[in-house]
């Protein structure tokens, strides 16, 4: 090490001015022994090969990579963080919906509850609703053209019927959707507020059929949805016209990362829920740099809409106080009922018990000297949630009670402890880690908790904020902004099938072995499956079971694809860095891809490998390139194949590759079905699923936890068969006791 690497990495590995990163990593001795014999030290790498490259390797791993030298060198400890914007607007959603009533469960059923009516009078219909429907049904979606007859003509005059659908809309991801009600007919739709129409096309005065809004929604939950069309006429005239004009409607939306389309079976349920607040308030986007988001540092640009957040949801509780209050309270003691509304919702914003002696001492001080009881509530809900006891959360070492479900309600949904939380912390109940597991399970169940999970797994994939899939014309006509949306929704499903629905829900191994692909009538012509134009999404076993669930899913062959050819780069450092958790430095200069028609007689495979065949370039792709050559029997949008037009020539496809473990002997795969097979059971996949998860899901690294948190939580990972559901047990577990500030290298016991 002094001969070779001091000049350039520093006696302690702190860096130099040559190279400046100190030595750090995740790499086993065995990766850096390959890594130092194929390119180290850079001006010759023949001067340290062989045994002399694996006693350096097995130097600098004790001395700067393994973990009990990253905690001598860097020792990483809990840090207090604030609300990001994702657990501020949902904490915010939860706080306002304690109030309100318990929104009922949400069972399988999907669809919307419709009454058909013969009656006329809009307004009177809709407004008590329609009292003598003449069909009462659940409807799938809303997409009918009932062309000039209408719904029934034995039981409904063409020109004169009424229709109401009810029910709740299940977004399923975060973002502003735009919704779309096209109908030639008096139509109206309400999302989430029952007393304003989000689109009121009641009153037409011209022929436009295309009724747009936009709403800002949170993924995961449901949201009150009610759709009302109307078919009337009034005079002999206006009867006469109406019998001839045809009647449709649809309701339509475009999703954040998507494209328009009928909202679909599965993001509709007859059941309606009471409204949730969605706060408006944007937010500068979290830190990410550590591959997680996390709440460590305050802007002045933060500090803003932290404040004009809590502005806006203090006029949210004022305006709608009185749907939470008794009618006796209203009508006896408003002031009393208000102060008494201060005080739990400064209890349950902070996790500060009503008891304390100073819990309600600041909400009495703002109702004293405020105008009316009004001011008095907005103040105290101001004052709330710009305190730091709302905005961080407590200490981050401190183990009460209050303080471990507070913990635990972040990690699992972003929010605050429900009621069955707070009374077992209340109780007595939320002491050791039992506790805390007997908890977590129960709160797994929760709808929070799914759509959490997702949104960790699509950053941990690095798709959580989507590319612009565009491919080339001419290679790939039938690609489009659908094609690409379709994708991404296939995408969705699979993870969904696998962590919760399908078959062995829960055993990660499945992410990189199942076979199957959720395919819709737009897709299955691509892909090579037949089904009806207008089939909805259905897992369909595709290419003869040569697929390796997310590996080699067609979403994200696509994303890590050129317009027109495969990028074994790309889906190399995707293999290496997401799923097999390897660090690897950013390349020391921007090159760019050898283009076919510059070495028209080499395949993918042969430039990919002349172009990273320099010594600055073999140290990370010596891993790289095998892991992607293993991927290169799916085309640049994710259709299987096994040949490849090179020039004039047809030939066949390699899909030979590779990996060197962090520990063991090298292996070699061939195509995506043998790699899923290795991932599947690779201990590096094992602890980088691990590591990410935790990491995500908490917002604190797993270090902080001492040396022994990842190892024990990855052993009892493959001791419970590598189910998921485990797995966030044991992660809340974790989380809900960290390390105290005497003792940091305690991580409590978890799994039975």
């Amino acid at each position: 090490y002094r001969q070779h690497c001091v000049s350039c990495h520093g006696a302690e590995g702190e860096g130099t001015a040559q190279v400046p990163e100190p030595l750090r990593g995740e790499r086993s001795p065995g990766q850096l022994a390959a890594y130092v014999d194929e390119a180290m030290p850079e001006h010759d790498p023949s001067l340290v090969t062989g045994q002399a490259a694996r006693d350096v390797a097995e130097y600098i791993h004790a001395a700067f990579y393994s973990a009990v030298a990253q905690d001598r060198n860097r020792p990483a400890r809990v840090e207090l963080a604030r609300l990001t914007a994702r657990q501020y607007r949902e904490t915010v959603a939860d706080l306002l919906g304690s109030f309100g009533p318990r929104p009922p469960r949400i069972d399988a059923a999907r669809g919307l509850r419709a009454a058909y009516g013969r009656r006329a009078e809009f307004r009177r219909s809709f407004d008590t609703g329609i009292a003598d429907p003449v069909i009462t049904r659940i409807d799938p979606q809303i997409d009918f053209d009932f062309g000039l007859e209408g719904p029934d003509p034995e039981q409904f005059q063409p020109h004169r019927f009424v229709i109401s659908w009810e029910g709740s809309i299940l977004p399923p991801e975060t973002g502003r959707y735009e919704f779309v009600l096209r109908s030639e007919h008096a139509v109206r739709l309400f999302v989430n507020d029952d007393a304003r129409p989000l689109i009121d096309a009641f009153v037409r005065s011209d022929t436009d059929r295309d009724h747009r809004a936009s709403l800002f929604l949170l993924g995961g939950r449901a949201y009150p949805i009610r759709v009302q069309f109307a078919k009337f006429a009034q005079g002999v005239e206006d009867q006469v016209r109406e019998a001839l004009c045809r009647a449709s409607i649809r309701l339509a939306w475009k999703p954040p990362h998507g494209i328009e389309e009928t909202v679909p079976e599965r993001c509709l349920v007859p059941t309606r829920v009471p409204e949730t607040f969605v706060l408006g308030t944007p937010f500068p986007p979290d830190d990410r740099s550590m591959g997680y988001e996390r709440g460590t540092s305050v802007s002045p640009e933060w500090h803003a809409a932290a404040v004009a957040a809590a502005v806006e949801t203090a006029s949210a509780v004022v305006a709608g106080v009185d749907r939470w209050l008794p009618a006796a309270a209203r009508d006896r003691d408003r002031s009393a009922a208000l102060r008494d509304l201060a005080a739990r919702f400064e209890s349950r914003a902070t996790g500060r018990p009503l008891d304390e002696p100073d819990a309600t001492a600041a909400a009495d001080d703002r109702f004293a000297s405020a105008a009316d009881a009004d001011t008095g509530l907005r103040r105290v809900v101001l004052q709330t949630l710009l305190s730091p006891r709302f905005l961080y959360r407590g200490s981050p070492t401190t183990r009460s009670p209050d303080a471990v479900a507070a913990r635990m309600a972040l990690v699992l949904w972003d929010s605050l402890p429900d009621d069955a939380l707070r009374a077992a912390a209340a109780g007595g109940r939320l002491a050791t880690p039992a506790d805390a597991a007997a908890q977590a399970d129960r709160m797994l169940d929760d709808p929070r908790t799914r759509a959490k999970l997702r949104a960790v797994l699509l950053a941990w994939l690095r798709v959580d904020q989507p590319p612009e899939l565009v491919k080339d014309e001419a290679a790939f006509a039938a690609f489009d902004a659908g094609t690409a949306a379709d994708l991404r929704t296939s995408f969705h499903l699979l993870l969904d099938d696998v962590l919760w629905d399908g078959p062995q829900a829960g055993d990660c191994r499945r992410l990189f072995t199942a076979d199957e692909v959720f395919v819709n009538g737009r897709l299955a012509p691509l892909y090579g499956v037949d089904l009806p134009p207008d089939a909805a999404f259905q897992r369909v076993r595709i290419d003869a079971g040569r697929r390796a669930g997310i590996l080699s899913h067609p979403y994200l062959m696509s994303v890590f694809a050129y317009a027109k050819d495969t990028s074994p780069i790309h889906r190399g450092v995707f293999l290496a860095r997401t799923v097999l958790g390897n660090p690897l430095k950013p390349p020391p200069e921007a090159v760019a891809p050898l283009a076919a028609d510059v070495e028209p007689d080499l395949s993918t495979r042969e430039r990919v490998a002349l172009q990273t065949a320099a010594v600055s370039c073999r140290g990370c792709h010596v891993m790289i390139n095998p892991l992607g050559f293993a991927l290169e029997e799916f085309d640049a949008i994710g259709r299987h194949r096994t040949t490849e037009r090179v020039g004039d020539r047809v030939r066949p496809i390699d899909a030979t590759g590779g990996y060197q473990p962090r520990h063991g002997d090298a292996v070699e795969v061939r195509g995506a079905v043998e790699l899923g097979g290795f991932v599947a059971d690779s201990p590096d996949a094992h602890e980088a699923f691990v590591r990410s998860l935790f990491q995500a899901l908490v917002g604190q690294p797993v270090r902080a936890w001492g040396p022994e948190a990842l190892p024990r939580l990855v052993a009892a990972f493959a001791a419970h068969e590598f189910n998921v559901r485990h797995l966030l047990v044991d992660i809340v577990t974790m989380a809900a006791f960290p390390p105290s500030d005497t003792d940091s290298s305690s991580p409590p016991e978890i799994g039975p």
